[in-house]
């Protein structure tokens, strides 16, 4: 981008030609890439000090939060020591609903914080919806939320694997299966993107459990599908996150920093099928080995965003998530992740 002196007013065509709006991709140098129209030259615009700390790539995992787009959060996880931001697609972050205004000012505030968005989450979706119509909207929204990732300079995409309700495992893991190879795999060639889906259990997401993976990856040897591995969930689930880890970390291309604690009394009491018995943690605050976990993914050469899903309730203030800012309490929550993780997973050696 010019200075901010001299704005180019940039219409939804012509941004989605532009390549590396955001901070530079993970391969690629950490310096934030001046988004420039095809042929146009580089700006030689200073890159803002708050990225100096992130202009070496690192062969580790990318400390990143997740959290909704808005120009305080984005400079809080710069401020903060993350070196980027996995940002969820919803009413407003939405290539389909962006003004020209709104997509300019993005491409600002991401140089003016120093910013850098590694993905972005593409929930909401049923890949295999039962009903056609609806299956070929959700597809078609899909390669959409791809093309605007890629044009922010993402390599990576996450989603659920949607669900057909009453199916037999076999039968959704072969639909789903289908789509990634017929749909998304040409697209995901075409751009130089990955993608991969959430292990989170719900009627949408059938593909939480390994036993999903096995059948999945059979049928799409691809390198470019993988996972979304959140180790929070398995504990939940009573599946063993290192073990799940260890058996498909060449398959693993992004990383849910989440942590669960199991609250034994409660759970005696009602029971598996109960309530109250397990909730969500920031890391280091629930019963994930993470010495173990990151141990897997370096042993694995994983380099991707290990992003911290902050749903600890200790740590937050309810009904605040459409703030633009963060309460000091969420902040804590981060700051504390930060910490923990960054004992493991140093930004760069000096």
């Amino acid at each position: 981008m010019p200075d901010s002196g001299h704005k180019v007013q940039l219409d939804r065509r012509n941004f989605l030609k532009i390549g590396g709006a955001s901070a530079a991709t993970l391969g690629a140098s950490g310096s934030l890439a001046a988004a420039t129209v095809q042929g146009a030259p580089a700006s030689s615009d200073a890159v803002p000090a708050a990225s100096a700390e992130f202009a070496a790539p690192t062969k580790y995992p990318k400390l990143a939060l997740i959290t909704d787009y808005s120009p305080q959060k984005l400079a809080f996880a710069t401020a903060t020591g993350y070196e980027g931001v996995v940002v969820p697609v919803n009413s407003f972050f939405d290539p389909d609903k962006l003004s020209d205004s709104q997509i300019d000012q993005i491409l600002v505030t991401l140089r003016e914080t120093g910013a850098r968005i590694i993905s972005i989450e593409c929930w909401g979706l049923n890949h295999i919806h039962p009903e056609f119509t609806k299956r070929q909207a959700a597809q078609a929204r899909f390669i959409r939320y791809l093309e605007f990732a890629h044009r922010l300079g993402c390599k990576f995409c996450g989603t659920f694997s949607g669900g057909m309700p009453g199916e037999p495992l076999s039968s959704q893991a072969k639909e789903f299966a289908a789509v990634v190879s017929d749909k998304y795999l040409p697209v995901l060639e075409r751009l130089d993107l990955n993608i991969g889906w959430e292990n989170s259990p719900n009627a949408e997401n059938f593909a939480s459990v390994p036993a999903a993976y096995e059948q999945i990856f059979a049928l799409v040897p691809s390198p470019r599908l993988g996972l979304e591995f959140d180790p929070s969930h398995f504990i939940r689930q009573y599946i063993d996150p290192i073990a799940t880890a260890w058996r498909f970390r060449d398959r693993i291309r992004s990383v849910h920093a989440k942590d669960t604690e199991i609250i034994g009394p409660v759970l005696n009491q009602v029971g598996i099928h109960g309530e109250g018995w397990w909730r969500y943690r920031i890391p280091g605050q629930g019963l994930l080995d993470w010495p173990k976990f990151i141990t897997v993914l370096l042993e694995a050469g994983f380099q991707g965003a290990m992003a911290v899903e902050h749903e600890d309730p200790f740590w937050d203030i309810p009904n605040m998530a459409e703030q633009t800012e963060f309460s000091q309490e969420r902040k804590d929550g981060f700051i504390l992740a930060h910490r923990f993780l960054r004992q493991y997973v140093p930004a760069r050696l000096t």
